[in-house]
């Protein structure tokens, strides 16, 4: 009786660690990624930050071999009183984050946010896209969707990779960026993703085309994907001159 317990025991130990390894394989071969979010007071602030950004920041990450940063400056900056400035930064791997730590303080800002994330199962490496016209026009959109609970986020999430809403956006040309889960932030259980646009006119007719599209008129009526978003933030927003992604 006990050789067959521990026999039983022996086996469990294998399924388990085998289980565990493939699930951290499956994991390596997807992104990471930090978004900070430097809120800030006035558009004097604005101009110290994104010197500091461009002259000192995002060369260190260059060093460090983190070649794609992305800046971004919300349009709403020009007439909002919590201006802000969007860094995304990607990792292939969870430890590469202990690298980027500042070597030189920041200038002041009113508070910084820092979400970090992972990508989803059908989008697992961010895409830098090919946009056309004057980099100054071209609109990047980061989205964040809120969950009431845990299972309706799980519904969430099924519905953008088993139901085909990341397929939908990418037959649309909505020139997706990235799409992920959110480990650790304040705003928790919530996804986020980012699209761009070469403009504005271009970002409205991709949204009304999906509005309009069958397979999400039919993706959205489903009983399981009902009620699994209780918010959703919308940002639009420009690269900065001197960001990556743009």
């Amino acid at each position: 009786m006990k050789k067959t317990c521990l026999l039983m025991a022996f086996f469990a130990i294998i399924i388990t660690t085998s289980a565990s390894i493939a699930q951290n394989a499956a994991r390596a071969y997807s992104d990471y990624y930090q978004i900070s979010v430097y809120h800030i007071k006035n558009s004097s602030q604005v101009d110290s930050l994104s010197s500091y950004l461009q002259n000192t920041y995002i060369k260190q990450l260059h060093q460090l071999g983190i070649s794609k940063v992305g800046v971004f400056l919300p349009i709403a900056n020009d007439t909002s009183a919590d201006k802000r400035i969007i860094v995304w930064i990607p990792f292939k791997s969870l430890n590469d984050i202990h690298k980027i730590a500042p070597g030189v303080p920041a200038p002041g800002y009113t508070r910084m946010e820092n979400i970090l994330l992972t990508a989803f199962e059908k989008a697992p490496r961010f895409k830098v896209p090919i946009l056309h016209g004057p980099r100054e026009n071209h609109i990047f959109e980061l989205r964040s969707y809120e969950s009431p609970t845990e299972e309706r986020y799980i519904s969430k999430v099924k519905m953008f990779n088993a139901g085909g809403e990341v397929s939908l956006f990418a037959r649309l040309n909505f020139n997706a960026v990235f799409y992920a889960h959110v480990l650790a932030g304040s705003r928790m259980p919530n996804l986020m993703y980012m699209t761009s646009f070469d403009n504005q006119i271009a970002h409205d007719e991709h949204w009304k085309a999906f509005s309009n599209d069958a397979a999400w008129k039919k993706l959205s009526a489903m009983p399981e994907y009902q009620k699994n978003v209780s918010k959703a933030d919308i940002l639009l927003m420009h690269p900065a001159s001197y960001s990556d992604i743009y």
